[in-house]
């Protein structure tokens, strides 16, 4: 009977132990959830105000919630606060900053959730980007990779987000004309995507990067049904003026003056031209580069002073960003002095090549000579389909 009471006594503590440790759990728990609402609350303004793109607000809200996150000693909300803010830096063209905010948000994820979680493919996936952006090739294509093979062990759950991280891979493909590589991950990537529902935003993704993809193989064709599919996805979402809807118009333009439908090619360039007028878009890059295929169109018909005014509007939207576009302003620029001698404005090419000069001699490049100029590019335009 004794011992009956003691194992009882034993019992009664054991209960009382686990019954505090019990409530000690439940009250960090719950001063836990206390302590994340404020910057919950902070951090989801951040992520408002970079959806509108009023990215001075986005950064000043990130900035109050990495500043929250520290002094509540929150680690987890810490490394999503500096992830967003990482990708915030790639959209103003801050790529040194945006890699080091992103890496700092890698390494305390590393800490808080261990290597195959969906947040460090996530931070591999952004860190991509921003070696994408800064034309770092070898290093974004390694971290897409590390993304992808985390989301495959991951299972079906993240396979949107497979799915997602393929079409970026894809787009750096497209760009170094690893062609087959880049269909493969497209198809796959579709495949994935339409499983889930028709026309969602991955599929669109796949469908222009292989839109892209048939016209740098000449597939014209199959390229132009998969452009006026998108654009007549888009177009019944009368709000659609995104930069993505603006960047498939140009590309349709593109196409259709390889096979010399100028007549078509102009209107879409200039729908996407006039969606870009109006986002007040840090889209530098694409911005110039639909100004420039204004003005190989024009040149192609000849009406060289509407040509030399696209040229140099896509000029000077790139001197907002010249380090960061160094060789698209150089490649354009040569477009415009090529034009300008064509036609005998020998004097207005010899001034914009003393500029680029300038430009050059700051990069550490050695300056450049009319006689040493690249030659004129001229794109021979075709009706049939290669």
């Amino acid at each position: 009977m004794n011992g009956l009471l003691i194992k009882m006594k034993i019992l009664s503590k054991y209960i009382f132990v686990i019954y505090c440790l019990f409530s000690i759990i439940v009250s960090v728990n719950y001063s836990y959830a206390a302590d994340n609402s404020k910057w919950l609350s902070i951090n989801k303004k951040g992520m408002q105000s970079f959806r509108e793109r009023d990215f001075l607000g986005s950064e000043k809200f990130y900035l109050k919630a990495i500043e929250e996150a520290k002094k509540s000693n929150l680690i987890a909300e810490l490394s999503a606060t500096l992830n967003n803010l990482g990708l915030l830096k790639i959209e103003l063209l801050m790529f040194e900053e945006a890699e080091n905010l992103i890496k700092e948000s890698l390494n305390l994820r590393l800490q808080f959730y261990g290597i195959n979680h969906r947040y460090i493919a996530q931070s591999y996936n952004n860190l991509a980007r921003a070696y994408e952006s800064s034309s770092r090739i070898e290093e974004s294509i390694d971290f897409y990779i590390k993304a992808i093979n985390i989301y495959e062990k991951l299972g079906e759950r993240y396979n949107m987000l497979l799915a997602r991280t393929l079409i970026n891979l894809s787009t750096v493909q497209l760009k170094i004309e690893e062609l087959d590589v880049a269909q493969m991950n497209l198809i796959r990537a579709l495949t994935i995507s339409k499983n889930y529902s028709e026309d969602n935003s991955v599929s669109l993704s796949a469908m222009q990067n292989l839109a892209a993809l048939f016209t740098q193989r000449g597939n014209f064709i199959e390229a132009e049904e998969i452009y006026l599919n998108l654009i007549n996805i888009r177009k019944n979402n009368s709000k659609d003026n995104s930069v993505s809807f603006a960047r498939v118009l140009n590309n349709l333009a593109v196409l259709y003056k390889k096979q010399c439908k100028y007549n078509l090619a102009y209107n879409y360039i200039s729908q996407a031209i006039n969606i870009w007028k109006n986002l007040s878009s840090v889209d530098y890059s694409n911005f110039a580069a639909a100004f420039h295929n204004q003005g190989e169109l024009y040149k192609a018909q000849g009406k060289y002073d509407l040509a030399i005014e696209s040229f140099n509007n896509g000029i000077t939207i790139l001197n907002n960003s010249i380090d960061n576009f160094y060789k698209q302003y150089v490649e354009q620029s040569y477009s415009l002095i090529n034009l300008y001698l064509k036609i005998g404005m020998n004097k207005k090419a010899n001034s914009l090549l003393v500029i680029v000069n300038k430009v050059r001699v700051k990069r550490g490049d050695s300056v450049i000579t009319l006689d040493k100029l690249p030659d004129e590019i001229y794109e021979e335009c075709s009706s049939s389909n290669i």
